[in-house]
């Protein structure tokens, strides 16, 4: 009877697994999620019918079984889901180490049952233990996984930190695997049981300190980013307010200076000497100072930022067609406004850059539609090369990180709004919209 269980026990573990290692990517799914349960389901039941062979002819031993399972379910994992092969292989390495930790806490508690067995007659109450944790850690992680780990999936992009988190994972793995103990007689000796324990526990908290820190670095360097976005847009604002300044200063001399004027012209007038009424008109028109800002909106902040990319573009000989209709009222923040269309303005002069000066355009057009939405819109050349996983795009440019476009989508979906990014041979064209309530 304690072998028709078996099976039935792992389907708990192998469910609390697949929970786990999905929650952090609930938002990334190929498929809609009934096709997902689909396919897991079929996947259970293979792995289930293989314990259960492995259970009627080889006793307790799943070694053969569990390196199938882990394999078959990485392949689907990474397959039902959008994550960049660094990411799925971090997220699901992860996950393998913490339940190899409690596949040898089981192992201790299966040796205090039975002080001469080994791991040939794994006892099914051992069994009951293991499935008790995987739960526990299950109820206990899913949400904070869930909450903070999708937060870094869509924040970090960078495939070397998450080969580098995969190092760390695959190291803890690997140490579970090599320190399995298959003679319960050797913690029985000396105090080599008590040590071992220690080191599992110490081993076990050490992993998850390290997901703490390692969260808290990426959550610092996304602050930063964010940080230096706003400041950078502060500074436009600055340089447009001083450009400003020194129009007003020079208009306010013109006009102080214009009472003198009318007396020179008087006097030319009644001299009636009309040529130089002509000169000294065209020399008064061109000391007029000049204002080198354009009033695309009412926006300050965003009309400072349209301001800055259209010098930019002025300067590396790129066709700018620019149209913004904002609504009287604006229920969004403007610093978000302007860090959306901040980012696809860089990201849209980057890729000009790349290609011949004749071929280099950027248009843009922000309106109001249906009364309720902030619609933004660009179109842009680029060189035709593209770095995409699913739906995401990576960024190509020299120095480039992609978490532009990721940001511009972070802050869509804030708003209760969608960020579309598609691509034809040599164009390259967004579709944001902010819901304005």
């Amino acid at each position: 009877m304690t072998n028709y269980m078996i099976p039935i026990i792992f389907v708990p573990i192998l469910l609390s697994i697949i929970v786990m290692i999905y929650a952090p990517a609930k938002e990334y799914l190929r498929f809609k999620l009934s096709h997902v349960c689909l396919i897991l389901l079929m996947l259970s039941a293979i792995v289930i019918t293989g314990i259960s062979i492995s259970t009627m002819v080889y006793s307790h031993d799943f070694d053969w079984i569990n390196g199938l399972g882990v394999v078959l379910l990485f392949i689907v994992y990474h397959q039902t889901t959008t994550l960049h092969i660094s990411q799925s292989t971090a997220i699901f390495m992860l996950i393998c180490a913490f339940y190899t930790f409690f596949a040898n806490f089981s192992i201790i508690f299966d040796a205090h049952l039975n002080p001469t067995g080994d791991l040939v007659d794994y006892s099914f109450k051992a069994l009951l233990f293991l499935m008790a944790l995987s739960i526990l850690f299950c109820v206990l992680y899913v949400y904070p996984l869930a909450k903070y780990g999708s937060y870094i999936i869509t924040h970090t992009t960078e495939p070397r930190i998450w080969w580098t988190a995969t190092l760390v994972s695959t190291f803890f793995y690997a140490f579970n695997l090599c320190a399995v103990v298959h003679h319960y007689s050797t913690l029985h000796t000396n105090k080599v049981g008590r040590a071992y324990t220690i080191v599992m526990i110490a081993m076990f908290m050490l992993l998850m300190l390290l997901c703490v820190i390692f969260y808290m670095i990426v959550n610092a360097v996304i602050q930063k980013a964010e940080t230096d976005d706003r400041n950078h847009i502060l500074e436009m604002q600055e340089k447009q307010y001083e450009s400003l300044q020194k129009y007003i200063d020079a208009d306010t001399k013109v006009r102080h200076d214009f009472r003198q004027t009318i007396y020179t012209l008087k006097e030319f007038s009644e001299e009636k000497d009309y040529q130089a009424i002509d000169d000294y008109l065209l020399r008064y028109i061109e000391a007029l100072p000049k204002k080198d800002t354009v009033d695309f909106c009412s926006d300050h902040a965003l009309n400072a930022l349209l301001n800055h990319y259209s010098r930019k573009a002025d300067a590396n000989d790129i066709k700018l067609e620019l149209k913004v209709m904002l609504p009287n009222t604006i229920h969004i923040e403007s610093i978000d406004i302007c860090s959306v269309v901040g980012n696809i303005l860089e990201n849209a002069v980057a890729s000009c850059l790349e290609i011949p000066e004749d071929k280099r355009f950027i248009r843009m057009i922000i309106s109001e539609e249906q009364n309720r939405e902030i619609y933004i819109a660009v179109s842009n050349s680029f060189n035709g090369v593209i770095k995409k996983t699913g739906d995401r795009y990576f960024s190509t440019h020299k120095g480039g990180n992609g978490i532009g476009l990721i940001s511009v989508a972070a802050t869509a979906a804030r708003y209760g709004g969608t960020a579309d990014f598609s691509h034809d041979d040599d164009v390259f064209y967004s579709n944001i919209i902010l819901v304005n309530r």
